[in-house]
This record gives C-alpha cells, sequence and structure tokens, in this order.
C-alpha cells in the first residue's frame, strides 16, 4: 500500500457567484495537485455571467451545481451535502490552491484530533500576479474550544485558508442561513469545528488570496467587499448569532453573550475613523473615542511584548501624525495589499 492510500481524502468544493473570469483559474488549480483531490465541486450559486460555460468545459473532471442565488452560506451547505471526503476545503472562485495543497492538507490531517486545519494565503492581484505579501500575519494553534466559548475569538485564516473534517463539521451542519447577511460561512465553520477538535495552524501558504477590488492599494480596508457597519459590529452579530446556532446544534455548548474584537478588527475601525472625519482636528476626536478600545485588543493580543508595544506605538502615530504622514502608516498595517511596492 503506497502512503497516499492511507491518507484522508481531500475533496474540494469551489463556490462562485458571477467570477466567470476567474473560476476557471480555480478550477484549475484545484485539478492540478500534485496530490490529486478525491473529487472537485463547483457550486454555482445562481451567476447571471458566463461563469457555469466556463465551469462546464471541466464537466469531465469536475461535479457542477448549480442553484437559485442564495449566498455564500448556502453555497457551502450545498457544497458539503455533495461532498465524500474525509476532509473538505472550501476555494472562492476568485481564489486559487497552490500544487503542492491537497497532498500537505491531506497529511496534516492525518492527526484524528485535528477538527480544522488553517493555513496562509499569498496575496495576487486581479492578473494572478503574486504581490509578495502574504496573510495572516499569525494563526493560532492547539485546543481553542474556550477561546470561542469565552468571546475571545483566536486569529483565523480566512475562507480559502482551511481544511474541514467532515465528520466534526456534519455535526453542526447546515450553517446558519440568514436574509440579512449570507456570507461569512468560513466564520461559522471556522469556530464551530473548533468546540469539536484541535485547530492546527501551519505557517506555509497553500493557498492564493484574489485582490481585485478597484482601487484596493490606496484604500484602508482589505480584500473584495466593502464593509457597511464598522467591523466590531458586524463581529458582535455574528458572534451572537454562532452562539444561538451552536447552542440548537451542540445541547450543552454555551457561548459568552459578548465578543472581544481583536486588533485585525479594531484596528480598522480606529483607523477609518479617523481619516474618514472632514478634517485633522475631527480626526482626533473620533480617534480618541476609538483609542481605548484598540489599545484594550492590543492587550489581549496573543504576541510578544515588544510586538505589543509596536502596535500600540502605531495607533498613537496614525492618531496624532498629520494625515500626509498617517494615512500611509495606517494603509500598510490595515491593508496587506498596499504593501506590493515595500515587498517587490
Amino acid at each position: 500500500m503506497s502512503p497516499s492510500m492511507s491518507l484522508p481524502r481531500v475533496s474540494v468544493v469551489v463556490c462562485n457567484h458571477n467570477y466567470g473570469h476567474f473560476i476557471a483559474d480555480a478550477i484549475q488549480s484545484a485539478l492540478n495537485q500534485t496530490l490529486a483531490a478525491h473529487e472537485v465541486i463547483v457550486v454555482d450559486d445562481g451567476s447571471t455571467d458566463d461563469s457555469v460555460a466556463v465551469a462546464s468545459r471541466f464537466a469531465d473532471r469536475i461535479r457542477l451545481i448549480t442553484q437559485p442565488n442564495g449566498g455564500q452560506i448556502s453555497a457551502y451547505n450545498t457544497g458539503f451535502a455533495a461532498a465524500s471526503g474525509d476532509v473538505v476545503v472550501f476555494l472562492d472562485s476568485d481564489d486559487r490552491l497552490c500544487p503542492e495543497a491537497i497532498q500537505v492538507v491531506s497529511q496534516a490531517m492525518a492527526d484524528p484530533a485535528v477538527a480544522r486545519l488553517q493555513y496562509r494565503l499569498g496575496l495576487i492581484d486581479a492578473s494572478g500576479t503574486a504581490t509578495g505579501a502574504v496573510i495572516p500575519t499569525l494563526l493560532a494553534d492547539g485546543d481553542l474550544a474556550d477561546e470561542v466559548r469565552s468571546g475571545r475569538l483566536f486569529l483565523a485564516s480566512p475562507g480559502s485558508g482551511n481544511a474541514y473534517r467532515v465528520a466534526a463539521l456534519r455535526r453542526i451542519m447546515p450553517l446558519p442561513v440568514s436574509q440579512e447577511e449570507r456570507h461569512g460561512a468560513d466564520f461559522f465553520a471556522g469556530y464551530g469545528t473548533a468546540l469539536l477538535g484541535r485547530v492546527k495552524a501551519l505557517p506555509t501558504a497553500l493557498a492564493q488570496y484574489r485582490v481585485h477590488k478597484a482601487g484596493d492599494e490606496t484604500s484602508l480596508c482589505f480584500g473584495n467587499a466593502r464593509a457597511t457597519a464598522p467591523q466590531t459590529r458586524i463581529l458582535q452579530m455574528r458572534y451572537q448569532r454562532l452562539a444561538a446556532w451552536l447552542t440548537a446544534a451542540l445541547p450543552g455548548e454555551r457561548l459568552a453573550h459578548d465578543v472581544f474584537p481583536d486588533f485585525s478588527l479594531q484596528k480598522q475601525d480606529f483607523a477609518n475613523a479617523v481619516f474618514s472625519a472632514p478634517n485633522y482636528g475631527a480626526g482626533l476626536r473620533a480617534g480618541l473615542a476609538q483609542l481605548p478600545p484598540m489599545l484594550h485588543s492590543i492587550r489581549l493580543r496573543h504576541c510578544a511584548l515588544p510586538m505589543k508595544l509596536g502596535l500600540a506605538a502605531w495607533g498613537v502615530l496614525v492618531w496624532l501624525l498629520p494625515r500626509r504622514l498617517g494615512m500611509p502608516l495606517a494603509r500598510h498595517v490595515c491593508n496587506p495589499s498596499s504593501r506590493r511596492s515595500a515587498v517587490n
């Protein structure tokens, strides 16, 4: 028996909505692996562009499922219900897997105690060119169930940077679909499975996150979706939904009522408050209101004291410096896409 035959089988679920110009790249990356995926499933969530036609070119190598538009969480539920592997990777259709991803994931998930595996992602631009930046900076590892229960959520990788043990995820599926917010599937899958086993973090990048939002490099906000509310408020709403859902899915589990936002979110709200104000004086006043919760998030962060001091100094400088100096400094920390020139 070859070593690969004893490894867990990895299903890849590609979730797509109107990314016809990227989806072929995502599917190809899932197929071109050093260790073949057990299966590649593509869920098209009611696209109105040519996504289905593009995905159909791979019909002999994938399973294509189409559904009316229901949002990312609905697409996760549909793809998971169709998956037959031991481990599942949900790949956003504008992202890519690195060629060795399935092999590394399968080997890491050979440990039955691991319920969720998370890894870093290299950033690529709209054309697929690597920028040199990698996210996240820090990832948590270990038995993290009590952190979820207490509302001190651990540092995690976004959607395409995760693999889940199917047996664990099956205990809490389907993910909670809401008309108010149809995204954040990785939030529910990731923190839910952390209650059911160990979270293992790998320092290497096994996937690539494509940034294609117009003007992203000059923005304070990282990622392809614009927030419609402060990040900390969105987190609070999501955590309360998480608590209600897991209480029903896992009888006996009880989560805290409130969540403690990590620095990764507090820094965004802080910088937006300072620089969305109409002038320097107004920015000082707005930043003053956001400074205490941001400094509190730094104190609670799982990192060494020198890093905490550096983050606190960053906040004070962003708050007090003239805008022409403070804005680039804020952008460099808040938005990894802006680091392209420094890295290259």
